[in-house]
């Protein structure tokens, strides 16, 4: 591997935190048209199943977090 190969562009857009925009006193930028396209998918297709939150509930507390009578469906016949 030769040190005198032509650099690789990076992958992805930069993202700059808020705190060092703030302290550079830079004004929040628009979304890329990428993104707004991300964004009107998701709208459009809102996930099914489970949210994020709900599997780590589940694999942290298991079957308890299931257990408790406010997670619980109404049964049918009722």
């Amino acid at each position: 591997m030769s040190h005198q190969q032509q650099q690789q562009p990076w992958g992805g857009d930069l993202k700059v935190p808020d705190w060092l925009r703030r302290l550079a006193r830079r004004p929040k930028g628009d979304d890329t048209p990428k993104r707004a396209h991300e964004r009107g998918w998701e709208q459009r297709h809102p996930a099914e199943g489970p949210s994020v939150l709900e599997n780590v509930d589940r694999a942290i507390f298991g079957a308890f977090s299931e257990g408790h009578p406010g997670n619980r469906e109404e049964p049918r016949g009722r």
